[in-house]
């Protein structure tokens, strides 16, 4: 394919040089006025470096010349072609033989990184040539500091060698011809037009692939992402060039070379995504990947995805992000108060998951006693203890293979347990108590906290390596009182729902309509679980009454926590206020399930006995406020 365009206009060629340089080059302009226009920038370094960007942001230039270490600076930044001054061994004999004429102490100064061709100077007889490099513009101008010492008569060098030499008042020989700044000149011609024939291909062929219809992506041989058009651009978030495509798509795709994979979740939308590989000569040089979405769901007034009930924005993103999450491999963290539907969320992950088909396994971290905490989650062989059962037990994980494990409240876990579910979620095995043997786990893990768990992390309390394997995929499941939009859904789904579970027949709407706007003046402390057992007491109420008019004259005194007003302290601190009763309730249950023993409670919360008695105390202070009014 061949747009013929590249020759119409002259190419643009700029010298970023030095004094002597640019001279010689400027004298050949008239030679290539007809096809070239040659800029020239008598420059160096870092300065060099600013003209060229300067260009390169004007699109006035099309291929740059120059030599030594500017060459090799422009190289390193520019998206433009940078061409060399190549030292020819020609240029170095001849230089050497003129410097000769003038002095036997040669000195041959050269940048680091070029080719200079010094395997004959060992032979050229009746000379001292020193040889040394440099990197640096400052590196050069040291290396004269002692030239005079060491007797040297004549420098060979570059353009800026030569100034620094004259500087110093030495005599000089520049190292380029001008021949070889004539070539130079012709292959930065050369290298311009076909940058430019190039740059049209790949122009035209994103201009193809941006029209067409199917998102495309285009991957090398090494599946690096080396195209793609703007439909898959908007589907695929953050899509890249230069990247592997297992960063966008899943990795299982990497393992064959012509595949079909149906229900691939990218962004909102699940997709059919076909590879193919693309062959040249019969040799494979990379794979084409074709996108098909499925249809885009329209928005809706309300929505319901695994038993979440919502009609909000943020409700409907999180629903989104744990079906999208789910589809994943990786473990996804929910982080929400009590009462805001984790459990819900994790059996939806669950059914987003490829192992949807398997069980679905809930643990409240909360609720198990440290010392049964091996046996319960790995289980144990036979014998493996004097009280284990005959035959073994198997454990919760390995009831949870090839399916979902929920671990509800995990920032109770006592630290020496956390570090074993660590290995677990590490080297996706477990080995029962008392067993030689490991069993590999194919699960999905989620877990669910109430509490920051990187604040945990900072107190000492949660274990940082666990806390980062858990933090791969995140939902913040947010409060009720932050999406009262789903107030009334979830109140007529609970009139429905409790309505069936009782045999009561009830005007839903004359219901709804006395309680919404009474229930979205309320934060709900408990949240949607608060919402749920309320409506459940108020709907069997409700049959007390012979109408709804009745029954709405009484609901101060069926539901006076909805009638309250909250003083300043309380609206200022309710969640605070909140979080504390959470506190205050596990401690409280650790406590029972210790039969009082305040020494293996500490133990298990992870607090000291003097924390815990300061706990204890305010809930005894609160109880007697309580029962003093």
């Amino acid at each position: 394919m061949e747009f013929n365009n590249a020759e119409a206009d002259r190419v643009k060629v700029c010298l970023i040089g030095n004094s002597k340089l640019s001279k010689m080059v400027h004298s050949l302009i008239p030679e290539f006025q007809s096809i070239a226009e040659i800029i020239i920038i008598d420059s160096i370094f870092n300065d060099a470096l600013m003209s060229a960007r300067r260009l390169v942001e004007h699109d006035a230039v099309d291929v740059f010349i120059s030599a030594g270490a500017n060459a090799h600076y422009l190289k390193d930044t520019m998206p433009v072609p940078v061409v060399p001054l190549g030292l020819r061994q020609s240029d170095l004999v001849n230089a050497v033989l003129k410097a000769r004429q003038i002095s036997k102490k040669i000195l041959l100064l050269t940048y680091e990184h070029q080719s200079t061709w010094t395997e004959f100077l060992d032979y050229v007889e009746g000379v001292d040539i020193v040889h040394r490099t440099y990197q640096t513009a400052e590196e050069a101008r040291e290396t004269f500091h002692g030239v005079e010492k060491d007797g040297v008569g004549v420098v060979i060098g570059s353009s800026f060698i030569c100034d620094l030499a004259e500087q110093e008042g030495l005599p000089f020989i520049m190292v380029y011809s001008r021949e070889s700044c004539r070539l130079m000149v012709q292959k930065a011609i050369a290298v311009a037009g076909e940058h430019k024939r190039e740059n049209e291909r790949r122009a035209f062929i994103q201009f193809l692939m941006d029209n067409a219809s199917t998102p495309t992506i285009i991957t090398n041989r090494a599946e690096q992402v080396i195209g793609f058009n703007r439909s898959a651009l908007s589907l695929v978030k953050g899509l890249a060039r230069n990247k592997r495509i297992d960063r966008f798509l899943d990795g299982r795709f990497m393992q064959t070379s012509d595949t079909i994979a149906e229900g691939i979740p990218l962004g909102e939308r699940l997709c059919r995504v076909q590879k193919t590989p693309f062959e040249i000569d019969g040799k494979r040089i990379g794979h084409l990947y074709a996108i098909t979405p499925a249809p885009e769901r329209k928005s809706s007034a309300g929505g319901k995805a695994s038993g979440l009930i919502f009609r909000s924005e943020r409700m409907a993103e999180a629903a989104h992000f744990l079906q999208v999450y789910g589809a994943t491999p990786g473990a996804v963290l929910l982080r929400g108060e009590t009462g805001t539907g984790k459990e819900l969320a994790a059996r939806l992950i669950h059914e987003s998951s490829a192992n949807s088909e398997g069980p679905f396994v809930a643990i409240n971290c909360a609720a198990i006693p440290s010392e049964l905490f091996e046996s319960e989650l790995f289980g144990y062989a036979d014998g493996a203890f004097t009280s284990s059962r005959s035959g073994g037990k198997s454990g919760l994980l390995e009831t949870a293979n090839n399916g979902t494990f929920f671990m509800d409240e995990i920032n109770s876990l006592p630290v020496p347990q956390q570090a074993k579910l660590l290995r677990v979620l590490q080297e996706r095995e477990v080995r029962p108590v008392g067993s030689h043997r490991s069993i590999s786990l194919n699960i999905k893990f989620v877990a669910a906290c109430n509490h920051d768990l990187l604040e945990e992390v900072r107190e000492g309390r949660f274990r940082e390596d666990l806390y980062y394997r858990l933090n791969v995929f995140i939902v913040n499941l947010p409060p009720l009182r932050e999406r009262l939009e789903d107030v009334e859904p979830l109140t007529r789904y609970f009139i429905q729902t409790h309505g069936r579970q009782y045999g009561i027949n009830v005007d839903e709407d004359a219901l709804a309509d006395v309680l919404v706007s009474r229930f979205k003046r309320y934060r709900w402390p408990g949240n949607v679980r608060q919402l749920e057992n309320l409506m459940e007491r108020l709907l069997v109420s409700s049959t007390l009454y012979s109408s709804t008019e009745q029954f709405a004259s009484q609901l101060q005194s069926l539901a006076p926590e909805l009638f309250k007003t909250p003083d300043c302290g309380s609206s200022q601190h309710s969640e605070v206020g909140h979080l504390q009763s959470i506190e205050q309730e596990a401690i409280l249950k650790v406590l029972e399930q210790f039969g009082g023993n305040r020494l293996k409670a500490s133990e298990y919360l992870g607090i000291s006995q003097t924390t815990l008695w300061r706990r204890l105390k305010q809930i005894n202070a609160n109880a007697r406020s309580i029962g003093n009014d």
